[in-house]
């Protein structure tokens, strides 16, 4: 059995003021939460689905959000609501905490990141099972420099070296595994006091090897106003009205 968590929770302060709640902010006549939502629902390989929230008053509203799209596909899976912890691995925990003990498979996925496809999150469903971790991402195309001061400055001259993009790569999500491993690997990291960013770098702490799934499409976080943007212009071309 294969569960999901969507996270909701996060606070968003990058947004600045104009922006209440970047998930439930307006693009064109949707949002990020209902497009994510669009992304999972009806996909029968899950069985169970974890939503993430950060306070009452923002539960309510995305399980509106959640309606509308359940009504749109017809869908019959009830979502489970959990209220998020102070760090991202705390809400994993709680997530996994949520889900049926028969739930065999977790697959994690940031709702800041609405351009997900229903392809890509199948494809990777039926992927973990043979791998064990997989995660969606793409191989780093930039120039990577490393400062090798002890504090970080942009405007002070710094001693760097240049890394080999050629074996980094940008993690995105989702990040799919199983749900034991995930479980343990966060237990691991709270016992050490380990701040995690994301899935795998849990799962590293048990030596766990990651299968990369790359995308051949736009997958961006958003974070800030021009984030927003971004997505709006990218939904417009993806469905051709610009």
């Amino acid at each position: 059995m294969h569960g999901v968590i969507l996270l909701a929770g996060g606070s968003g302060d990058r947004m600045g003021s104009d922006v209440k709640d970047k998930l439930l902010h307006p693009i064109l006549e949707t949002n990020a939460f209902r497009l994510c939502c669009n992304a999972y629902i009806g996909i029968k390989e899950i069985s169970s689905l974890v939503i993430v929230y950060r306070e009452k008053d923002q539960q309510k509203l995305l399980e509106n959000e959640y309606d509308i799209s359940r009504k749109r596909f017809h869908e019959s899976l009830d979502p489970i609501y959990v209220a998020g912890g102070s760090r991202r691995e705390d809400s994993v925990r709680k997530g996994l905490e949520a889900l049926p003990k028969e739930c065999s498979f977790v697959q994690v996925h940031d709702c800041a990141r609405p351009m997900i496809r229903t392809s890509t999150i199948t494809e990777m469903i039926h992927e973990v099972e043979e791998k064990g971790v997989i995660v969606a991402c793409r191989p780093a195309s930039d120039t990577i420099r490393q400062s090798l001061e002890t504090e970080l400055s942009s405007d002070q001259p710094q001693k760097t070296q240049t890394l080999n993009r050629q074996s980094l790569w940008f993690m995105e999500t989702p990040q799919a595994t199983h749900k034991s491993w995930l479980t343990q690997a966060l237990n691991r990291a709270k016992e050490r006091n380990i701040s995690i960013t994301d899935e795998v770098s849990a799962l590293e702490l048990d030596n766990r090897k990651t299968a990369f799934f790359c995308l051949d499409y736009p997958n961006p976080k958003i974070t800030n106003i021009d984030d927003l943007k971004l997505v709006e212009y990218l939904l417009k071309e993806e469905r051709n009205i610009l």
